[in-house]
């Protein structure tokens, strides 16, 4: 059976639409990858780099890199986190882009400082952030409007920049917690649960992960996370809801 033109546009518009929602849904994830834990302790190596493909829809179609690394000279142990996003995808149909940059600082009391830019397709966006005297304050710049964002520290337990599940300790053990999700700019309960350890392969090296499942109101995620010197490493990530499924793949770990 051929579709006439009208049709064949429609068609082709839904398939679009339905990439556009995985591909904002893969972003929505991966910008959120963590690389630290609630408490920052580290006597080895001071800086770590990652490598990430993105695939969306069996299509590789980006790539992340993370670095995270102690800051010197604070008289405090504090982890600077900063990673680069590139999506650029190219179909007969539809054409999607993104470049996205984000740093933050965590002290043993979680995230205090973050910055995130973004520009999808044409539009641009900018969040500030800085928790000062128990409020942690965001200045937002979205499709030129400007808004402000305040959470109360005490509102939430842990913020999307980290990684608290790697603290749980067997499989099947499941807890919630109250986290501030810097995506979203609000407090949620993310779910998790422990499913089983699992070993992963990075450019030839063998890491042994916990399987991680979370979810909450805006994700639903499995990750294979391994504790280090640094916090976390987030060897893969994938997720699945109603709009489709993404993965993330770890390609390349170096410390220095």
């Amino acid at each position: 059976m051929e579709l006439s033109e009208n049709q064949g546009g429609t068609a082709a518009l839904r398939l679009k639409k339905r990439l556009q929602i995985r591909l904002n849904n893969v972003i929505a994830c991966i910008l959120m990858i963590a690389c630290v834990t609630g408490s920052v302790a580290s006597t080895g190596p001071e800086t770590r780099e990652s490598s990430y493909a993105i695939f969306a829809r069996g299509f590789r179609v980006g790539e992340l890199k993370t670095v995270c690394s102690l800051v010197p000279a604070t008289g405090k142990k504090i982890l600077k986190f900063e990673s680069a996003t590139r999506v650029n995808a190219n179909l007969v149909f539809y054409s999607y882009s993104l470049v996205g940059k984000e740093e933050a600082l965590v002290g043993n009391d979680g995230a205090f400082q973050y910055k995130h830019t973004a520009k999808e397709n044409k539009s641009s966006l900018q969040v500030e952030g800085k928790l000062e005297n128990g409020l942690f304050q965001f200045e937002v710049s979205e499709k030129g409007s400007r808004r402000t964002v305040a959470i109360e520290r005490k509102k939430y337990d842990y913020t999307t920049m980290e990684c608290p599940e790697v603290a749980m300790k067997k499989p099947g053990e499941k807890m919630s917690l109250r986290v501030l999700d810097l995506e979203n700019l609000e407090v949620l309960t993310r779910s998790y649960r422990y499913v089983r350890n699992e070993e992963v392969d990075v450019d030839g090296v063998r890491l042994m992960c916990k399987v991680i499942d979370f979810e909450d109101s805006h994700k639903k995620c499995r990750r294979w996370i391994k504790a280090d010197d640094l916090g976390v490493v987030i060897a893969r990530q994938d997720g699945s809801g109603k709009n489709g499924s993404y993965s993330l793949r770890m390609t390349k770990l170096n410390a220095a």
